[in-house]
């Protein structure tokens, strides 16, 4: 096996890792429309980042069944930052897996709070409110660096950083107007994407 079929069969790797882990996850919690889209997000937040994302899943479909296909896009990378992409998304589907089993039935990709929606606050959440977003960052960060293509990369981290800049203040406020001052007090005592320097004031707010 020459070193591009393996960084191939480790990105493959990646991908089906999360699929399984995601798909899982929708099957476990019930696949409804909300999962998808719903009018509080607004296509403002959801086009841009349907479109970027798919982008980029096709990208990774089409790297995954034939890599010189997307050789225009592709860029020289040393074999070792290679490996080190890979290691990212291991631990981006560690942390990821991590992230679901905490969230448990208050899962939702959409701008949506149930009846019995709980203030989640263990696991990853005790240190970060939105660790999903970050985790995602990272995990298309390791297929970038194992497939070497800009384009996959590119397409895929700009759709989670849209969905941050635009759609967390949107997410923070209606946990505001749930939960109140339970809110506002851990929103001050963590980080929105790491966690919060110790001694770092945070204001609460977006």
């Amino acid at each position: 096996m020459d070193a591009e079929t393996t960084f191939q069969v480790l990105f493959i790797f990646t991908a089906v890792g999360f699929v399984i882990l995601w798909g899982r996850n929708l099957v476990t919690t019930g696949i409804t429309r909300d999962k998808f889209y719903t009018a509080t997000e607004g296509m403002m937040i959801a086009v841009p980042r349907f479109l970027l994302l798919g982008a980029s899943l096709a990208g990774m479909l089409v790297y995954s069944i034939n890599p010189p296909l997307m050789k225009w896009s592709a860029l020289s990378l040393p074999f070792w930052l290679r490996w080190f992409g890979f290691f990212i998304g291991l631990a981006a589907l560690i942390i990821l897996f991590w992230v679901l089993r905490s969230l448990g039935q208050n899962f939702s990709t959409t701008l949506t709070l149930k009846k019995d929606q709980t203030l989640v606050m263990q696991g990853p959440y005790q240190w970060v409110r939105h660790p999903m977003y970050t985790t995602f960052v990272l995990l298309w960060v390791g297929y970038f660096l194992i497939s070497t293509n800009w384009f996959i990369g590119l397409t895929g981290i700009l759709g989670f950083v849209w969905a941050i800049v635009v759609r967390t203040p949107k997410e923070e406020q209606m946990m505001i107007e749930r939960f109140g001052d339970e809110y506002i007090a851990y929103m001050k005592r963590t980080g929105p994407y790491l966690p919060r320097w110790p001694g770092k004031k945070t204001t609460s707010g977006h």
